[in-house]
């Protein structure tokens, strides 16, 4: 197979472009890699960590699917009259702080499900 060649050009009126460069031009002088070996491992690593973040992000979506699933589940359940009691009991007691302290919570809990 034919080594595939590359040439990368870095513009010095672009600051971000030189800086690139002027590492580029000294990286043989901090570093025992070749330039060619350095690249290459480079875009390696981009390409592993491309990789385990797309993973990352399917599994982060299908934990909120599941968690989605049971609280629509949970939330059909309706309690019965000893438990609806308590629960109006408790929430009576909150003080208008503890109230507020509270939606704003459960509101920050549910955020991280959208």
């Amino acid at each position: 197979m034919k080594p595939y060649t590359l040439t990368i050009r870095f513009r010095e009126t672009d600051e971000y472009e030189a800086e690139v460069g002027a590492f580029m031009r000294n990286l043989s002088k901090h570093t025992d890699k070749s330039k060619n070996k350095f690249v290459v491992d480079l875009i390696a690593e981009y390409m592993k960590r491309s990789v385990q973040e797309c993973r990352e992000n399917a599994f982060i979506e299908r934990l909120r699917k599941m968690i989605r699933e049971e609280l629509e589940t949970s939330a059909i359940n309706i309690p019965d009259s000893v438990q609806q009691a308590e629960i109006t009991s408790f929430i009576s007691e909150m003080t208008e702080d503890e109230e507020a302290a509270n939606a704003a919570s459960v509101l920050d809990d549910l955020e991280l499900f959208c």
